[in-house]
């Protein structure tokens, strides 16, 4: 018999939950959106900090008493860069999220996120980064991470959750206005958030990074959608 573990229910049930929002209770499907953009803006910040950090040493290397030398070239461009294709497709997300994926007054009121007008989604935000400062510490610096994680192990172009916007903001924006021109608006959002929250349960339960595993000395390679090493079923 299958074995579910706890936080795989967890995620599955965090997935259902805008799904039910937006078809029951008028939640904005552009919330939920902007909300997991802004987390991989966050998670951008403490992954730079990660390569500013990282020493590349061997595994079984024994040379950690060595001066810490810095990363500043490989931390800024890659910061430089995650910015840049959050503004990127920040446009694409506004336009055919916000704008297109609502109707005229809901629409107005779920843009309240950009410039923090909801207090909710503004505490979410506050979590994400108490969740992302306490793996940063535990799992990077406390355990010693930082010496054998390696610089190059964080990719600036692409990871997994720029493809979950990519493809959800394609099938579900576009699609939506394709699909449901004429009919009922509310089936479009209920179409761009299921579209979102299946894409984001599948990357969540099979390639986000697992930190204490990412960060340990035994990782051999980049915690993102490429180079995944544990499934949580």
């Amino acid at each position: 018999m299958l074995k579910i573990r706890p936080e795989t229910l967890v995620i599955i049930l965090f997935n259902i939950i805008p799904i039910v929002g937006v078809a029951w209770y008028d939640w904005a499907p552009f919330q939920m959106f902007w909300l997991f953009w802004m987390e991989t803006l966050i998670i951008a910040f403490f992954n730079c900090i990660r390569i500013l950090f990282s020493q590349g040493l061997a595994a079984q290397s024994s040379s950690t008493g060595l001066p810490l030398r810095l990363n500043y070239g490989k931390a800024l461009s890659y910061l430089v860069i995650r910015i840049f294709i959050f503004l990127f497709y920040s446009l694409f997300i506004i336009v055919f999220i916000g704008v297109m994926g609502h109707s005229g007054k809901n629409s107005l009121g779920s843009l309240s996120v950009i410039y923090f007008g909801n207090r909710l989604f503004n505490i979410a935000l506050l979590l994400t980064v108490v969740t992302q400062s306490f793996y940063l510490v535990k799992y990077f610096f406390m355990n010693s991470a930082y010496y054998w994680s390696s610089p190059h192990q964080y990719s600036s172009l692409f990871d997994g959750r720029q493809i979950v916007i990519h493809i959800a903001v394609v099938l579900g924006g576009v699609g939506m206005s394709f699909l449901f021109k004429d009919g009922n608006s509310n089936w479009g959002a209920i179409w761009i958030i299921s579209v979102f929250c299946v894409l984001k349960c599948v990357f969540e339960l099979y390639f986000a990074p697992v930190y204490s595993d990412a960060d340990s000395p035994q990782a051999e390679g980049p915690p993102n959608i490429f180079n995944k090493r544990v499934k949580r079923l």
